[in-house]
């Protein structure tokens, strides 16, 4: 590695660790919403949650649900949901899909910075989300601010204000998931994601091969 690559990872406190959205739940969201999916993620101790991409709400049926969401891949199940499966929701109010993006990766991230972000992103937030309805960090609204109306690096931006990396690369990790902010000094790593495969249409397509 380069020491120009080596730069754009390294906090005023060391090398970034990162974590991987592939890893997690995020990317099983970001499929579902990319390629307009209806899910539902089940496990086994911390109940459900559906995600109803068409309509861009959520509905969850959990416990624990900052405990949801750090599951592992390995660790939940998706199922494409069928449009009689949406239509149960049709009377019913969820919460934007933003704030399920948002902690999501506020919990999975721990400190740490997610896949596709780099500490000398310089950041511009384009829209405030409502802190109200969020997970936070003692110092998070000074950061949105500052990268509201002055876009900087996070390296700068946790040295002016004199926070922690850690917290930076929560709130930054958080905040780039949920689409509200985004790094304006590089083009955006945007790979093309698949859509999640219909267990109901793969066991027709067996049963067919099978005979039956």
């Amino acid at each position: 590695m380069n020491s120009r690559i080596e730069s754009s990872n390294t906090t005023n406190a060391g090398k970034a660790e990162f974590f991987s959205p592939d890893d997690c739940l995020i990317t099983s969201f970001r499929r579902a919403s990319a390629n307009k999916q209806d899910i539902r993620i089940s496990t086994d101790a911390y109940g459900d949650l559906v995600l109803l991409s068409t309509r861009g709400e959520y509905f969850a049926d959990s416990p624990d649900l900052p405990g949801l969401l750090q599951h592992s891949v390995g660790k939940f199940r998706v199922k494409v949901l069928s449009a009689e499966d949406s239509d149960a929701y049709e009377n019913k109010v969820g919460r934007n899909i933003d704030e399920l993006m948002w902690k999501t990766a506020f919990y999975v991230s721990k400190g740490r910075l997610m896949e596709g972000c780099h500490w000398n992103d310089v950041v511009q937030l384009d829209y405030w989300p409502n802190l109200t309805r969020l997970p936070l960090t003692p110092d998070t609204f000074r950061i949105l601010a500052l990268l509201f109306k002055h876009p900087t690096s996070i390296f700068f931006a946790s040295r002016l204000l004199k926070v922690p990396a850690s917290e930076m690369c929560q709130i930054y990790s958080a905040a780039r998931a949920a689409g509200f902010a985004r790094a304006i000094n590089r083009k955006p790593e945007e790979p093309r994601l698949e859509p999640h495969r219909s267990q109901t249409l793969l066991s027709s397509l067996l049963s067919k091969l099978a005979g039956r």
